[in-house]
């Protein structure tokens, strides 16, 4: 039997919620399971490159998030002072899309949220799988005791995926690498104009735009993976760890106080080798592949997880493994680009551990940096829907 008509996803976060309405969007039944109580989304902003945007125009949301958020066409690096670099401007876009919309992750959510709901996606909040029986995984019983059949279980379930587990054991998943990011949402400085970079030793800070008067500032930096970091010191802990850069940086972090809405995560990048499913359970997003942020892509390979594995089930051709496997074996490709490509970023910019280290850095990125983003560009934008 191929057919899928009930949909069970898991997680209610950007990639599972497109995922819902991807579904529902086929005329599938769909319902979406969240751990937490209520939406209440942790989290600062996301930037959503053209080929997210594309899959929103598809999920009838894009002149929400683009009449919501802040769109640019340009990514600036500059040394510690804010003295210039290079200036990049994206190869993305086009078609009445902009290169980039970034906007408060809670804004997206809720624009998402509303739509599934809008298309009949039914919400059971407050429950996890505990078990995945039957055949094909997809008799499911909650935490809260109840059980239903599905055709389908989609494991949109986030880094610490039940889903995953399921379908590959603890083979693979996250690890942290040591880096860890420090985000706050400020101010934005009318300077401050599109997504920018200030390189620093041991590690950088930056920015990017979420609105039109609001921005998040970030530093990534090595953290000690056992740290434990109070609330009460979060700002003064960023403070510090801001301390070299300047310009509106050294501002901000000035004016931080024990009220700051700052967030700190480790990176845990990994990713997971294809089929990403195991009988009819599949998995998507942050339970098959995390990435470091520095191509601000993590949720948008989320979103197009999501749209690609609907599109895929639902395509009628082949047996239900045969689509599932297609959908694994095209998503891994892509996202290993991603994983590879913001891992190596990553791992140049936090091997700068010196002011020459930083001379020969800054001379490296003014001849070479502009080139590497514009190929990433190029195969990011590649995506059509």
């Amino acid at each position: 039997m191929n057919d899928v008509d009930k949909v069970l996803v898991v997680g209610g976060g950007i990639g599972g919620l497109s995922a819902a309405i991807a579904f529902a969007s086929h005329g599938r039944e769909v319902e979406l399971l969240e751990k937490r109580p209520d939406f209440n989304v942790p989290g600062v902003g996301l930037g959503q490159p053209a080929c997210a945007l594309r899959v929103y125009r598809r999920l009838g949301v894009l002149e929400e998030i683009l009449d919501t958020g802040f769109s640019y066409n340009h990514m600036s690096t500059f040394d510690p002072d804010r003295v210039l670099i290079v200036e990049h401007r994206f190869l993305m876009g086009g078609m009445g899309l902009p290169a980039f919309c970034a906007l408060p992750r809670a804004v997206l959510h809720d624009i998402l949220r509303r739509r599934a709901q809008a298309l009949g996606v039914r919400f059971r909040m407050g429950a996890e799988v505990s078990t995945f029986g039957g055949e094909h995984g997809t008799s499911i019983r909650f935490s809260d005791g109840a059980q239903a059949e599905y055709d389908l279980v989609a494991g949109f379930d986030g880094i610490r995926s039940t889903a995953r587990r399921y379908i590959v054991g603890d083979m693979f998943g996250p690890r942290h690498c040591g880096i860890g990011a420090w985000r706050v949402q400020v101010d934005r400085p009318d300077c401050v104009t599109g997504m920018e970079f200030m390189q620093g030793v041991r590690g950088k800070a930056g920015a990017i735009p979420i609105t039109r008067d609001k921005m998040y500032l970030f530093n990534i930096r090595p953290e000690d993976p056992s740290e434990f970091f109070a609330a009460d010191a979060m700002h003064l802990l960023m403070k510090e760890r801001l301390a070299q850069f300047g310009s509106y940086v050294k501002e901000i972090a000035d004016s931080l106080t024990p009220e700051s809405p700052i967030v700190y995560g480790a990176l845990e990048p990994f990713i997971v080798p294809y089929p990403w499913h195991r009988g009819r359970v599949v998995m998507g997003g942050d339970a098959a592949h995390v990435v470091p942020p520095h191509l601000t892509a993590g949720a948008a390979m989320a979103v197009e997880d999501a749209y690609v594995l609907a599109r895929c089930v639902t395509s009628g051709e082949g047996s239900i493994q045969d689509r599932l496997h297609a959908y694994g074996e095209t998503r891994f490709a892509r996202n290993a680009f991603v994983y590879t490509f913001a891992c190596e970023w990553m791992d140049i910019e936090q091997s700068v551990r010196s002011q020459a280290e930083l001379t020969a850095a800054k001379a490296e990125y003014a001849r070479n940096l502009d080139g590497r983003i514009s190929a990433a560009d190029r195969i990011l934008d590649a995506f059509t829907c």
